[in-house]
């Protein structure tokens, strides 16, 4: 089949160049390129202070690169005021933190419903679909998240994350507080989201067995994306 039959390649949901950025006369990124497509997972290791959580922050918006092109789903973060970065990254990014950064007091669904009510006004269809997603994610009802195991825990904050159908989802060390079973279901779930929903997937982790279940490994020095070695041993 020739190229004119399937037609130009999708633009990827994220696309990064020629990214530099400095703090503290220490450099971080140094013409730093990273492209995601859609149903594309990659992970991203490298020591602490590296930059990962940085390079994350700046893909949100919340910090901005001194040179360089950042584009979500095509759209220019480095270029856009406050008001539609927070409206892009409300839309079409989902974020998982490492402790997932939910509110204690609030039960689990009304965490995941706050989430798409923040961005629509469909109080009831939101709430439905929170359910719908705690449901799917094997999350029990409780009334605060204090009540919630680890694992439950992370598993509504990807509730959470996926309320608004992101087209790219980051997630920032997000088995680092879990004991190994707990790791091993939230990375197994994680990893299959652009699979099953079509969005990309950025994962920041210090775990190579976590890590090695992504599409590609890059590992973050001198600030550069480099591809990174998995042992063997932790691929098979």
């Amino acid at each position: 089949m020739s190229n004119s039959d399937t037609g130009p390649a999708p633009d990827p949901v994220l696309h990064i160049q020629d990214l530099n950025y400095s703090i503290r006369n220490r450099t971080l990124f140094k013409g730093l390129q990273l492209s995601v497509s859609a149903g594309e997972s990659v992970a991203i290791t490298g020591p602490s202070g590296s930059g990962k959580s940085t390079l994350l922050s700046s893909i949100l918006g919340l910090i901005k690169p001194h040179d360089g092109s950042i584009r979500v789903t095509g759209a220019e973060i480095t270029k856009l005021p406050s008001k539609q970065i927070a409206k892009l990254r409300s839309e079409t990014i989902g974020t998982v933190f490492q402790f997932g950064e939910l509110l204690p007091e609030l039960s689990p669904l009304d965490n995941v419903a706050l989430a798409a009510l923040l961005s629509r006004s469909d109080r009831a269809g939101g709430y439905r679909q929170a359910q719908e997603l705690l449901d799917e994610l094997r999350v029990p009802s409780a009334e605060t998240t204090e009540e919630l195991s680890g694992g439950e825990h992370q598993r509504t904050a990807v509730a959470r994350a996926l309320i608004n159908s992101p087209e790219l989802i980051l997630a920032d060390e997000p088995t680092g507080a879990l004991d190994p079973d707990a790791t091993a279901r939230i990375a197994e779930l994680l990893f299959d989201l652009p699979r099953r929903r079509r969005c990309g997937l950025v994962l920041v982790t210090h775990d190579v067995e976590v890590a090695a279940r992504a599409d590609r490994v890059l590992r973050l020095e001198a600030g550069l994306l480099v591809p990174a070695r998995v042992p063997e041993a932790v691929q098979a």
